[in-house]
């Protein structure tokens, strides 16, 4: 996963750069890890060593669309998200907020540069707060456009206002669409991947999910493991503890890793970003805006 920038912090809470902003991008991405694994929901564990992780974000049930803004209108779109299951409360529905609650912790937007993995063959990809949904469920949104020889993605991510350690987490989400040029999941992150646990699906791999554990920027395992459609709803969880971190979708086992087990306290992140590259995530899909729908989620110890 990438979350390259800087986060500057009051006590516990987040001050972005820049008008309550917060950069937040790590500098590699899974897409070119080595010793990866792969199978139907089979647990198949991948080799530690030095290469590049990206990240995503899931999400769950509706937003509201708007006409082609990824969510920016979300309480009088026209035209509903592709794919959405309802309208993630439309009339309480807040789009862009700089912090918010959901599922009973504190999170903050970011806006900045999208991981510097997909930033290549024109692409340039951003974090916009207005593509951030937040209502009965918490929707993020990308869109990539032409724009003369550049192709513009401009996504979303949100961050926890709080750090966690070794312990369960839990998040429901879907993706309206699984097209190529993207990048979408949840996951741990720590400055520079000191610590750094990913869960991440790419728009051209509709099934798959990619699982990696890094420990600094050059030491990781990673697998991916296939059988799992990406715009269905689905139960993700991680359990990281400090010999191992467990991959769970849908109640099963299907990742198990002990090698580059971080152990930092990290933040907890979700986006959605745009890429142009077939070797992660796929080329540019211009025009259509994809969503990330997240219902839930949940840090036991």
């Amino acid at each position: 996963m990438l979350r390259v920038s800087v986060l500057l912090f009051v006590g516990l809470f987040l001050v972005g750069c820049g008008g309550g902003t917060i950069p937040f991008t790590p500098p590699h991405s899974s897409g070119s890890s080595s010793g990866t694994g792969s199978g139907s929901g089979s647990s198949s564990s991948g080799s530690s060593g030095s290469g590049t992780s990206s990240t995503g974000s899931p999400g769950s049930t509706g937003s509201s669309g708007s006409s082609g803004s990824s969510g920016s209108s979300g309480s009088s779109g026209t035209t509903g998200s592709s794919g959405s299951s309802g309208s993630s409360g439309l009339s309480s529905a807040v789009v862009g907020p700089s912090s918010f609650t959901f599922s009973g912790y504190s999170w903050g937007t970011d806006s900045g540069t999208a991981p510097p993995v997909g930033n290549i063959n024109g692409n340039v990809g951003t974090f916009d707060p207005k593509n951030v949904t937040v209502g009965s469920d918490l929707v993020l949104a990308l869109t990539q456009t032409k724009n003369g020889s550049q192709i513009l993605s401009s996504g979303s991510e949100v961050i926890t206002k709080q750090t966690f350690t070794y312990g369960t987490f839990e998040f429901t989400s879907r993706v309206s669409e699984a097209l190529s040029g993207s990048d979408a999941g949840g996951f741990l992150y720590a400055t520079n991947s000191e610590t750094e646990i990913d869960m991440e699906q790419v728009g051209n791999k509709a099934d798959a999910v990619d699982c990696t554990n890094w420990q600094g920027l050059s030491n990781f395992q990673d697998t991916q493991v296939f059988g799992f459609d990406q715009t269905n709803t689905h139960d993700f969880k991680i359990v990281w503890q400090p010999s191992f971190v467990d991959w769970y979708v849908d109640g099963q086992l299907v990742v198990h890793h002990t090698q580059a087990v971080p152990s930092a306290p990290a933040y907890f992140l979700f986006n959605i970003w745009g890429t142009n590259s077939s070797s992660w995530g796929g080329t540019a899909t211009i025009g259509p805006t994809r969503y990330i729908y997240i219902s839930s989620f949940k840090y036991t110890k």
